[in-house]
């Protein structure tokens, strides 16, 4: 079989062979039919995420259609179409007996520690193949483990949203648009900010009080503008990158006495910078949030199948064109996601 292959960091991936995987009694064998990028991805390219070794197939948001079970596997079928959860827990550890799957320190994950997504067939343990409806396209359904699921520990699981709330997203990309989407559910009022007016613009069907071109205008004033001059209840930071260290004083600056930031973008080497008096005296809470865990893609894949929550793809490139796909995703992060296909 075929696969996008990371043979040196910083260098373009090489398409050739690689062999195809057997089955074990409690896996599944699934074709690979889609693909989500992700900024870490860019990261891993670059030989910045230190777990990760070479040579190295990519790919950490995964969907398709099973195509072999193992002798141990009752609840899964050939034919079924999965979103597979790339965290592999160890399942003893005090975090996995809570379910915390993104917490275990021995857990490799689908696309890091082991090969993902960016191949034609992939295995993975029978528990994180999670099943979806095949009315949902698998190019929705394999960003559903990240993007959205991300989203939904962080404003669920991690900041306690609750209805009435103002929450304040500050960047549509891949995160941020499902964030947005994920707080409008839970009841809050959404405020949506973005350098980006294409981005603003495609936003607004999602239902935001209010949008902010926070490159054009004063993030802050804005906010306490649309919230009796209070702030947020809730800032969501969805930037990361080389501009993260900006944003976050940003975002700090519209919360609320008590409020809560939950920090989602990041980049190794930014600091979060904040006076420790006003930390203090302001009673904020600064959240830091990765990944999710299964439950949450389960419950997740349910809001999608009962259309409360759309996955949004922004663009398609075919497996073999990835080095095109993650060159857009390097020059313009998109509302969304891009998703190869194969």
């Amino acid at each position: 079989m075929k696969a996008m292959v990371l043979e040196q960091f910083g260098k373009p991936l090489v398409w050739r062979e690689v062999p195809q995987p057997s089955c074990g009694s409690h896996q599944v064998i699934l074709r690979v039919q889609a693909n989500g990028l992700c900024a870490t991805d860019l990261k891993i390219m670059e030989g910045l995420v230190p777990t990760v070794t070479l040579p190295h197939i990519l790919g950490h948001e995964t969907a398709g259609e099973i195509i072999e079970v193992g002798s141990g596997v009752s609840n899964l079928q050939p034919g079924d179409h999965v979103t597979v959860y790339p965290t592999q827990g160890c399942g003893f550890c005090d975090y996995c007996r809570q379910g915390l799957e993104n917490y275990c320190g021995a857990a490799p994950r689908t696309g890091f520690e082991m090969d993902g997504g960016f191949q034609e067939y992939l295995r993975v343990p029978a528990r994180n193949a999670v099943r979806i409806a095949s009315e949902v396209a698998l190019e929705e359904a394999a960003i559903i483990p990240d993007a959205l699921a991300s989203a939904y520990h962080a404003l669920v699981q991690k900041a306690r949203v609750r209805a009435g709330e103002t929450v304040v997203v500050v960047g549509l990309g891949g995160l941020g648009i499902h964030a947005l989407q994920m707080a409008q559910v839970m009841g809050a009022r959404v405020i949506a900010a973005d350098i980006a007016p294409g981005k603003l613009l495609a936003a607004q069907d999602f239902g935001p009080v209010a949008l902010i071109n926070n490159s054009e205008e004063e993030l802050p004033q804005r906010v306490k503008l649309h919230t009796g001059g209070l702030g947020a209840d809730v800032v969501v930071e969805c930037v990361g990158g080389g501009a993260v260290t900006s944003v976050l004083k940003e975002s700090i600056a519209c919360l609320k006495l008590g409020g809560r930031l939950v920090v989602m973008g990041y980049a190794y080497g930014q600091p979060l910078e904040v006076d420790s008096a006003d930390l203090i005296y302001g009673q904020w809470n600064i959240i830091g949030t990765r990944a999710s865990n299964l439950q949450d893609v389960v419950e997740v894949v349910r809001l999608v199948e009962s259309r409360r929550l759309k996955p949004v793809v922004s663009q398609s490139f075919p497996l073999e064109e990835a080095m095109g796909a993650l060159e857009a995703l390097q020059e313009n992060p998109p509302l969304g996601r891009i998703v190869l296909t194969s």
